[in-house]
């Protein structure tokens, strides 16, 4: 196992505890996305695409696209833009909302399922891999873990 400090090629160590969990983290979330981003590429998608269409795919209630935004956690403008994509590719649609011009519902497309369904199996395997050394007890652990700290950082609107 590599210590973040060599496989960064630092050349003093790092004497700060928590830095060195917030750099173990940030790296961490970045390598996860560069492996996500090769396999979606892999299905003509992006990461935020996938992420709409596996959210769509589990939604219970109807979505607005600011309810997309918010469950995803970017902003209004992101989430047209990638919206805007899907549905050039078919694999989402905009509803209208009846008495009101001014938002639309999204859902997945019959196209847009049969994808998703392609590319979630595939995802999961590979998630399963990569946190494969750890029990289904640990890994509840380190999202409590996670969860915790998003709560000492909240998100500033």
């Amino acid at each position: 196992m590599t210590s973040i400090s060599k496989e960064l090629e630092l050349e003093r160590p790092i004497e700060d505890v928590r830095h060195e969990v917030v750099l173990n983290l940030v790296r961490t979330a970045n390598v996860l996305s560069v492996l996500g981003a090769a396999l979606f590429r892999r299905f003509g998608l992006t990461e935020a695409q996938f992420n709409v269409l596996f959210a769509l795919k589990y939604k219970t209630r109807a979505w607005t696209q600011s309810d997309l935004s918010k469950r995803l956690v970017v902003t209004r403008a992101s989430i047209t833009s990638v919206l805007d994509k899907l549905e050039s590719k078919e694999l989402v649609k905009r509803v209208d909302v009846e008495g009101n011009r001014r938002i639309y519902h999204v859902d997945l497309t019959a196209k847009g399922l049969e994808l998703l369904n392609k590319v979630e199996p595939v995802y999961r395997k590979d998630i399963h891999a990569i946190f494969s050394m750890f029990s289904d007890v640990e890994c509840r652990e380190l999202t409590r873990s996670l969860e915790r700290i998003r709560e000492q950082a909240p998100l500033q609107d």
